[in-house]
């Protein structure tokens, strides 16, 4: 009870509730960990409209902008970007909050995306030990009946991962289905046809062409942001071919096994 009156009394406080007026000079980054966010988070950051915020910025559970934000954007004919992956599965909130906004979800390959995730190590272990179990289960409302088929306490973590990239990469079926406009591409699209890419998702956002958006590096001087990506060097073209990382052969057929429905429709082989 008291959550909920805090809950309300926040949004009255930030005048959150008039912000469906002004959501449509919001977009959202959504996706996949270890799928390109961060990286398109600092090229789009580079255009002169477009203002960009890390997930790592927010200290509430509920980050998203106020209607006072948005509305001195709008006027100023700025763009506001949240890069909040972790709050992706909160369709209610959004729809109701912001139901005009446009959404960006690029997708990575499985292969090289669970590689990432192997790879991002901290204390406590890498990204699937920390953190799958957690993501899977933000997905559990959405694909309950599915994921429970799956008998997922018996399943390894590599068989884990391709199951949190498999159903995370549908979600965007069901934010269309809610009424969000959501532009999907492919990761290795942007680091091998950066500019016609960055063409694309410029068009869909209804903004216009910034030659900063190539040269972003030079606006993010020495700056390392969520998850080791670097935004002071240009694109490493050779990411889109570094697919197999450290699995095996055995890991990469159990991906290939788990993800084959939604590789297929984004035209992604088999290793």
């Amino acid at each position: 009870m008291i959550s909920k009156f805090k809950y309300h009394l926040r949004n009255l406080i930030t005048l959150r509730y008039f912000s469906p007026v002004f959501s449509g000079n919001l977009f959202f980054i959504f996706g996949c960990q270890r799928s390109g966010t961060t990286l398109l988070l600092s090229i789009l950051n580079a255009h002169p409209q477009i203002t960009c915020v890390d997930e790592t910025e927010f200290p509430s559970p509920y980050p998203f902008p106020s209607a006072q934000r948005l509305a001195i954007n709008k006027i100023n004919h700025h763009y506001l970007c949240f890069k909040i992956l972790e709050h992706s599965h909160k369709l209610d909130f959004l729809k109701k909050f912001y139901p005009n906004s446009k959404i960006l979800w690029p997708i990575r390959n499985p292969h090289s995306a669970i590689s990432s995730m192997l790879n991002l190590v901290n204390s406590e272990g890498d990204w699937i030990d920390r953190c799958v179990i957690k993501e899977i289960e933000r997905l559990k409302p959405f694909f309950g009946k599915e994921l429970e088929s799956w008998h997922l306490p018996k399943l390894s973590k590599i068989e884990l991962a391709g199951i949190y990239w498999l159903y995370k990469n549908q979600y965007p079926i069901l934010l269309k289905s809610h009424g969000f406009d959501v532009l999907e591409f492919k990761y290795e699209e942007l680091i091998q046809n950066q500019k016609e890419t960055l063409a694309k998702i410029t068009n869909f956002l209804e903004i216009e062409w910034s030659d900063d958006l190539l040269n972003f590096y030079q606006k993010n001087p020495s700056k390392s942001l969520a998850g080791g990506t670097r935004t002071d060097r240009p694109i490493n073209t050779t990411r889109a071919s570094n697919l197999q990382g450290k699995l095996n052969a055995e890991e990469i057929q159990k991906i290939n096994v788990i993800c084959q429905p939604v590789m297929q429709k984004y035209s992604y082989t088999e290793l």
